[in-house]
């Protein structure tokens, strides 16, 4: 699920308080509407780490504060189901921990450990899952190199 980070200014709320640097489960389709122009690095992009989102957007409202002192700047994670609702504010440290604890759950690639894409890559017997043609071309070698080794010992042991 990818993570939509933008900064938004949100509506029928105190205005000295909605100010918020969010980060939307579900990617771009499920971010409040009232999101700002980018004008940050890394703004108005998705994220498939949520930890590289946590990261930017804990950026992106250090550079906003820097340049508006006076307003109130948060940083906020959730997911609207495609509706529009505010995400509360959350604090650094929960953030990170969120971020941390969710990429843990997610589903790796079976070859070298990064994120599994939606359109990922499995193995003959889809036992395997794969980020890449690549790490499926290179687990189908190592496990060519396995069965051959297994061979040769089973021919050894015969003579």
């Amino acid at each position: 699920m990818p993570f939509f980070v933008s900064r938004q200014s949100y509506w029928g709320v105190d205005p000295n308080e909605t100010y918020v640097v969010e980060i939307a489960g579900g990617g771009s389709d499920y971010c409040n509407p009232d999101a700002l122009c980018a004008k940050y690095p890394g703004e108005m992009r998705e994220y498939e780490d949520p930890r590289e989102a946590v990261k930017v957007a804990l950026e992106i409202a250090k550079l906003w504060k820097k340049a508006a002192p006076k307003l109130k700047i948060s940083v906020a994670c959730g997911y609207t189901g495609g509706y529009t609702m505010p995400f509360e504010p959350s604090s650094r440290v929960v953030l990170v921990k969120w971020a941390n604890k969710l990429y843990g759950a997610m589903p790796k690639c079976d070859m070298c450990s990064e994120l599994l894409p939606e359109n990922h890559y499995t193995d003959e017997f889809g036992e395997n899952k794969f980020c890449s043609e690549r790490c499926a071309e290179r687990n189908a070698e190592a496990q060519a190199r396995f069965n051959q080794e297994e061979q040769e010992a089973d021919d050894g042991e015969d003579s």
